[in-house]
C-alpha cells in the first residue's frame, strides 16, 4: 500500500515539502548504496545534501498536496515531484524532459518511474490522453514562441476537463536575461555570444503568452519570497553551501508569502506564479 499523503482536504499532516525532502534523502541512500561509479554517486549526492532547492519548498510543496488520479503528464518539471506521487500511487505518471542525460540519470535514481525523452514543443503523446499536466520552472527557459507552442502542445494532450498546474518566474517588468555560459547546454538560442537563459514575465504577460487557450483558471497565485538573504547566500556561496542544503528546511518552508493579487517585489528581483488550469469540457 503506497504511503498515506497529505490531500488538499487535511487528512495527515505532513506537508508536501516534507515527504520531497525525505523521498530525495531515500533516493540518495539508495543511489550511493547502488554506485559503482562516481557520475552515479554524483546525483545520489546532490539528493543527500540538497533535498531541495530555495524555491522547489514552495513551487514543488505545493503541488505535492495536490490530489493527482489518473494519467499525468511532468513536462520537463524537476523528477523529484513525479518520483513521490508515482510512489504514493497519486497518479500514473509520465515524465518527460528534453535531456538524455537527465532522463538517464533518473532511470538509474528511481528506476520505477516512467520517463521519456520529448521536446514540450512537440510532444510524442496524441490528443486527450492525460487527466492532468505538471510544468514547474520550465517555460521561462524556451526561447522564443518556444513558451506558447508548449502551452498549446499541453491544451492538446490534456483531455476536456483535465487540469495543468503551471509555475513559471513573474517580474513587476516583463524581461530576457542572456548569459555567455551554457547551462542546457546546445539547445540554447544565440545572440550576439549570448546565450538565451531565462525570461521573467510580466503579470500582463502572463495572459498574453500563456492563457491564449480556453483555459478556466481555477487558481492563481502570486508567490515572493519573505526574506531574501536565504536563496541569495545559497547561490553566492555555491558549490560550499551544498554542504549546508540539508539546513534548507529550518529557513524556507516559511520564507514565502502568497497573495491572489500580483505582488511583486520592486527592487527587480522575481517571484513565481502559480496557475492551475483547466481545459473546459467539450
Amino acid at each position: 500500500m503506497p504511503p498515506h499523503r497529505m490531500h488538499e482536504t487535511g487528512i495527515s499532516p505532513v506537508p508536501g515539502w516534507r515527504r520531497l525532502f525525505r523521498h530525495s534523502t531515500r533516493l540518495g541512500l539508495r543511489w550511493l548504496r547502488g554506485a559503482t561509479r562516481w557520475r552515479d554517486a554524483r546525483g545520489g549526492l546532490a539528493r543527500l545534501l540538497v533535498p531541495l532547492d530555495p524555491w522547489r519548498y514552495w513551487e514543488l510543496g505545493r503541488l505535492a498536496d495536490v490530489p493527482f488520479a489518473g494519467r499525468c503528464l511532468d513536462v520537463s518539471s524537476p523528477k523529484l515531484l513525479p518520483s513521490l506521487l508515482t510512489r504514493e500511487g497519486a497518479g500514473a505518471w509520465v515524465a518527460g524532459d528534453l535531456f538524455h542525460r537527465e532522463v538517464a540519470r533518473w532511470r538509474r535514481l528511481d528506476p520505477s518511474l516512467t520517463l521519456a525523452v520529448c521536446d514540450g514543443r512537440a510532444l510524442p503523446f496524441p490528443e486527450a490522453s492525460f487527466d492532468h499536466a505538471v510544468c514547474v520552472s520550465v517555460l521561462e527557459h524556451i526561447a522564443g514562441d518556444g513558451d506558447v507552442r508548449a502551452m498549446d502542445e499541453i491544451w492538446r494532450v490534456l483531455k476536456p476537463d483535465g487540469v495543468l498546474h503551471l509555475t513559471t518566474n513573474v517580474a513587476r517588468e516583463p524581461r530576457e536575461i542572456w548569459t555567455r555560459g551554457r547551462p542546457w547546454g546546445a539547445v540554447h538560442a544565440e545572440r550576439d555570444s549570448l546565450a538565451f537563459f531565462e525570461r521573467h514575465y510580466g503579470p500582463d504577460e502572463v495572459s498574453v503568452r500563456l492563457l491564449r487557450r480556453p483555459w478556466d483558471v481555477v487558481t492563481r497565485e502570486w508567490v515572493t519570497e519573505s526574506s531574501r538573504w536565504v536563496e541569495d547566500a545559497f547561490v553566492r556561496l555555491l558549490p560550499f553551501s551544498y554542504v549546508l542544503g540539508r539546513l534548507l528546511r529550518f529557513a524556507c518552508p516559511g520564507n514565502f508569502r502568497v497573495s491572489e493579487t500580483a505582488i511583486l517585489p520592486e527592487d527587480g528581483r522575481f517571484g513565481v506564479v502559480y496557475l492551475r488550469l483547466r481545459k473546459p469540457a467539450a
